[in-house]
C-alpha cells in the first residue's frame, strides 16, 4: 500500500480547474470520505476515490464544496 499525500494544504487559496470558483481549504481527507449516493449524484467527472479530496469554503459566499484534488489548482491570483 502507498502512502498518500495532499498536494494542497489547509489555508491554501484554490481555483476549480472546471467550475472557475475560488476558494479556501478548510479540510483534507487522503481518500473519498463521502457516501456513495453523493458520489453518484455529484461527482459527474468521476475523480479517483483513493486519491485526496477537499473541502473548500468558496469564496464570498457560505458555501461549502468537496472536491477531489485533480480538480484543483493553487489560486495564482493569490500569489501576486
Amino acid at each position: 500500500m502507498s502512502a498518500l499525500k495532499a498536494k494542497f494544504c489547509i489555508g491554501q487559496l484554490i481555483n476549480h480547474k472546471l467550475f472557475n470558483y475560488r476558494g479556501i481549504i478548510v479540510g483534507v481527507d487522503l481518500e473519498f470520505q463521502n457516501s456513495d449516493e453523493w458520489y453518484e449524484t455529484m461527482a459527474r467527472s468521476r475523480p479517483p476515490k483513493d486519491q485526496p479530496w477537499y473541502h473548500i469554503r468558496v469564496h464570498n459566499g457560505t458555501r461549502l464544496t468537496y472536491v477531489a484534488e485533480r480538480n484543483l489548482e493553487l489560486d495564482m491570483i493569490a500569489l501576486n
